[in-house]
């Protein structure tokens, strides 16, 4: 009966923490310091502590147990060399010896993972990390990246670098005061990476690593404004006849330059215009470009290439066009990119939850060509946190697709629960370029 069921209640145990304890420990022996057998000297602050504790640090432990010089000492001193291990990140970590919680904010996080792994405390640095994974923003991805190459912590690095990997081409771009902090091999890295998303086109992304070099080699100026201006007068007045990247300075950023996709970058008049008159590219990178560009037209032109039959997904990745759109609610769901497509003009659409490809008939398409072309396509659609940490996201494979003048498919089907803004990235291939055949 009911009755019986309650008297059983009364005799199952409910554990309770009683936090009086470990208060009183953390008090008493940590902040007022009763009973200490040991002083530990750093950063010239003196911090009387008990060696059972600090046992529970390996760092301690070997030098109490084992042949060292302090194992018998109530006083030693520690010499710190690593810059961001601060006073206020040693107390975290020798508080954390007295309590059973701690309390870290992310602005002090980074020290107290130094410290922790200075004093090689695996429990400390995990739950570091996932302060880290939690908090990565525009405000501390920098740092983190930093931190994370420090100190080994690999889980948060990969973390960091897909963040940027998304928002290199949209935040950073109207955000350009933070461009400076980012180094040449995490540049690198970003703008090699296969899953880098283009927000609009290749275009976008030149025009933020010409930002990003002059932001580098100018950091007193003021990078919050739109100076583009400033920024083209000073590569195309630059020192010299030749290309910047060239130049004693300039060797520096070549590596990063070279993972642009040129092929891309030259699909409109006033793209190739502005390269041309930027002389940051070496000419012989242009004259390969627009070889290949110009056999590639020959042969869509012959009907001799009509779309990709089949690449690898290696080659796919590496060689694609990349571009992407930022949907805001009440925008118009419906855009093509105004650049040369070899004549195929796509137009792209958003139409009740799916995402929709089609192909247009222009004015000067010709009937005698055949009306069938092929394309490897795919599509990624993302929503964002406040952080920019992605919250949702939808991926399709590569896809062929063979369209015929006028003729629309389907995309995606997009879940119930997306909400505006999208994020739209687009990866695709129209040709069969002259290289595909060697990849």
């Amino acid at each position: 009966d009911e009755e019986s069921d309650l008297y059983d209640a009364l005799h199952s145990p409910k554990r309770r923490k009683l936090m009086c304890t470990a208060h009183y420990i953390y008090q008493a022996l940590y902040v007022e310091g009763k009973d200490s057998d040991i002083t530990v000297d750093i950063l010239n602050k003196h911090w009387k502590l008990h060696k059972v504790y600090l046992g529970q640090s390996q760092y301690f432990n070997s030098m109490f147990s084992g042949g060292w010089n302090e194992s018998n000492k109530s006083f030693i001193k520690i010499e710190v060399e690593d810059p961001n291990i601060t006073v206020e990140a040693v107390d975290t970590v020798f508080s954390s010896f007295y309590l059973d919680e701690i309390s870290v904010e992310p602005c002090t996080v980074v020290g107290v993972l130094a410290a922790s792994t200075m004093f090689q405390l695996e429990g400390l640095i995990e739950q570091c990390c996932e302060i880290m994974l939690e908090t990565i923003s525009p405000i501390t991805a920098v740092q983190y990246h930093q931190a994370a190459c420090n100190y080994g912590t690999q889980k948060v690095k990969e973390k960091v670098i897909e963040w940027f990997l998304v928002n290199l081409t949209d935040y950073f771009v109207k955000n350009t005061s933070r461009l400076q902090d980012i180094d040449i091999d995490l540049m690198t890295t970003l703008v090699s990476h296969p899953d880098l998303c283009v927000i609009q086109s290749e275009m976008t992304l030149y025009n933020l690593l010409r930002k990003w070099v002059y932001c580098r080699l100018n950091p007193t100026s003021d990078s919050k404004v739109d100076n583009t201006t400033e920024v083209e007068k000073f590569f195309r007045n630059y020192e010299g006849n030749g290309c910047f990247l060239l130049t004693d300075v300039g060797l520096d950023y070549m590596r990063v330059f070279r993972q642009l996709r040129l092929i891309h970058l030259l699909l409109h008049s006033q793209d190739h215009a502005a390269v041309a008159q930027d002389r940051i590219l070496p000419e012989s990178w242009l004259l390969s470009a627009y070889k290949q560009q110009w056999v590639t037209l020959l042969g869509v032109a012959a009907s001799v290439d009509k779309g990709p039959e089949s690449l690898s997904e290696k080659y796919f990745n590496n060689n694609c066009l990349r571009c992407g759109r930022v949907i805001c609610d009440g925008d118009n769901r419906s855009w093509r990119w105004n650049w040369f497509s070899f004549g195929i003009d796509l137009v792209w659409s958003i139409v009740d939850k799916a995402m929709m490809l089609g192909r247009q008939r222009l004015q000067f398409d010709y009937a005698i060509r055949p009306s069938d072309h092929a394309l490897i396509v795919q599509v990624e659609i993302m929503n964002l946190d406040q952080k920019r940490q992605i919250k949702k996201r939808q991926k399709t494979e590569p896809t062929r697709i063979v369209l015929s003048r006028n003729q629309e498919v389907k995309l995606m089907t997009l879940d119930n629960d997306f909400e505006y803004p999208l994020y739209i990235v687009i990866k695709m291939q129209l040709t069969n370029h002259p290289s595909a055949e060697c990849q």
